[in-house]
């Protein structure tokens, strides 16, 4: 069995400081899997965690998807909602629902959704976890494809598209990679970092991913 957990932190351009970078160091480790969440299941577990930073202040997903529905809610206690606050409501509660699947669930190989990372599950019942570059930040990783002319393949046919094997894992190992990437959109420059943790395990417990690791891939980026 595949237990996968993502934890991704964004941060903005004035919070590329040492001070800030040290707040951060603080959220990129392996976390337990919450009491309540069901361990026995078909496919791969998946859990994620985002965390988002402002300042010296960092607040998880939960914090940020709670808030809007609550604050809607209190200022207007007692008036009739307009049509934007209903579909502002919805959308709130579309992402608490998003939420507490994220605390960890059970998922077939095709609906895991790891940004740049995809899973094949191989032979002897070994995972082979591939990195690749996406396209969607700065900078631009270029390299050898693996699935350059494998046909119907995602990548196929792109020959300076790196994608790669990361490690492939046998049964009770376990392996990590990060990676980071830089944005631009209206509101200035943006940064994501994620740090992918990975265990082959033939019983999934509270704290499977609370161990040393024997694999590591790392793709970062020097950001400027």
């Amino acid at each position: 069995m595949l237990a996968v957990l993502l934890i991704e932190m964004t941060w903005f351009k004035e919070d590329r400081t040492p001070n800030g970078a040290s707040i951060r160091k603080k959220y990129d480790k392996p976390v337990r899997i919450e009491d309540g969440i069901n361990l026995i299941g078909n496919g791969i577990f998946y859990k994620k965690c985002c965390y988002f930073q402002h300042g010296d202040c960092v607040l998880s997903e939960d914090d940020v998807s709670c808030r809007p529905d609550k604050e809607l809610y209190e200022t207007n206690s007692g008036k009739a909602f307009t049509g934007a606050q209903e579909r502002e409501l919805r959308r709130a509660g579309q992402r608490v629902q998003r939420v507490r699947q994220d605390k960890g669930s059970f998922y077939s190989l095709e609906k895991i959704d790891v940004p740049c990372v995809t899973i094949s599950e191989e032979a002897d019942k070994c995972y082979r976890i591939r990195w690749y570059d996406d396209g969607r930040g700065r900078p631009r990783r270029r390299g050898g494809n693996e699935d350059l002319y494998k046909k119907g393949a995602k990548l196929a046919g792109q020959p300076n598209t790196l994608n790669e094997t990361a490690f492939i894992l046998e049964e009770e190992k376990v392996g990590l990679l990060r990676y980071n990437y830089r944005y631009t959109s209206y509101d200035g420059q943006w940064y994501k970092y994620y740090c992918v943790y990975a265990v082959n395990t033939k019983v999934l417990t509270q704290d499977i991913f609370i161990r040393d690791y024997d694999y590591e891939y790392l793709q970062m980026a020097d950001l400027f």
